[in-house]
């Protein structure tokens, strides 16, 4: 049972690890304080004078998974905040169903073994295609951007975690659309702090992409919204 603590635990310290660098870390983090809640009651189960049902970590996994997988698919393909969790969630749903049909290998029958071994095939590709599309390929521009946009909303203009350098992190070579989008905000960021070099750099490289009239009148209004809100950016050193 320990094996399991220990890849429960790992995995879900390796997700909080990795949540910390996303352009919203606070869904990676949750997932991965949930799973290590519960790999700590694994913990104290194991050392209880009562035997643990050997199912129970699998099954534990399968069904945090199933759900974990769902959810990060969700973040990762519609709402576009997370990349993630999808990958981690179905490595738990991964592990935790091959270990359940392999403790009960012996007992199906040829049909069932058929069954079993194609799921098995079909979660283990899954798993992979999201380790790929969530870890290889990474983070998308338009994530960034979105959190740029918040931290501008919270007055966060400033350091690693600030609106400027998720800005600078949201180009998108296929989305030019997007780039504009981003040198707009900048712009209108580096002006109401007087840079005025740094204005006309990113002005420059959005008359390249044609002007404002490539960006969405509606992001232009949303981030002038969010710039006369603020009496004072506030520069973070983190």
């Amino acid at each position: 049972m320990w094996e399991w603590v220990a890849f429960l635990g790992g995995s879900a310290a390796v997700l909080l690890w990795m949540s910390r660098a996303q352009p919203f870390p606070e869904i990676g983090a949750r997932w991965a304080w949930w799973m290590l809640a519960f790999a700590g009651l694994l913990a104290i189960s194991v050392t209880s004078p009562r035997e643990m049902n050997p199912s129970l970590p699998p099954m534990l996994a399968v069904g945090f998974g199933g759900l974990g997988t769902v959810v990060g698919v969700h973040h990762a393909s519609v709402r576009r905040t997370d990349d993630i969790v999808a990958p981690f969630a179905s490595l738990w749903l991964a592990v935790g169903t091959v270990s359940l049909l392999a403790s009960s290998w012996a007992e199906f029958n040829r049909s069932e073994q058929l069954f079993g071994f194609g799921l098995a095939t079909l979660v283990v590709l899954l798993t992979v295609f999201l380790l790929w599309k969530g870890l290889i390929i990474g983070v998308q521009g338009i994530t960034w951007s979105q959190a740029a946009l918040r931290q501008l909303e919270r007055g966060l203009i400033d350091g690693e975690r600030g609106a400027i350098a998720m800005f600078e992190k949201s180009w998108n070579v296929d989305e030019s659309w997007l780039d504009a989008m981003s040198h707009a905000a900048l712009v209108r960021i580096h002006e109401r702090r007087g840079e005025v070099r740094a204005a006309a750099k990113h002005a420059d490289l959005l008359s390249r992409l044609g002007g404002e009239e490539a960006v969405d009148p509606a992001w232009i209004s949303r981030v002038d919204s969010c710039l006369r809100g603020l009496r004072a950016p506030i520069r973070e050193s983190e």
